[in-house]
């Protein structure tokens, strides 16, 4: 079963969002802050992270480009979330990665899932 790695300051966001991908059967991690997303990945390599653009301290699109200076976290997929309204400057930072506008619907974000995981669980 892949497991997803969740980085959201939300508390609200990071269960909506283990509700959404532990019921379409992943396993769901949870962090609230780069730190905590950084000692679960040295614990275990998740399949997937999926970050929220505007974290306080570090930002998701910070969090993962340090990621992609360790051997063990590069290459890893990851869809970034944003409440943000203007997504155009976003995507400059983000290219080649997902960009998923919250409030998250449930079908678009299992969607992006599938597609980032091609062994994705199917039901």
């Amino acid at each position: 079963m892949p497991n997803i790695l969740v980085l959201d300051d939300d508390p609200d966001m990071r269960a909506l969002m283990q509700r959404h991908l532990t019921g379409a059967g992943y396993e769901v991690t949870l962090a609230e802050s780069a730190n905590a997303a950084s000692e679960t990945i040295a614990a275990r390599r998740p399949d997937l992270i999926i970050a929220d653009v505007n974290m306080p301290e570090v930002s998701g699109v910070e969090f993962v480009s340090k990621l992609r200076d360790h051997a063990r976290s590069d290459g890893i997929p990851v869809i970034y979330l944003t409440g943000m309204e203007q997504t155009s400057e976003l995507a400059v930072k983000t290219v080649g990665f997902p960009l998923l506008a919250k409030p998250v619907v449930q079908r678009e974000l299992l969607a992006l899932v599938k597609r980032q995981l091609p062994s994705a669980p199917r039901k």
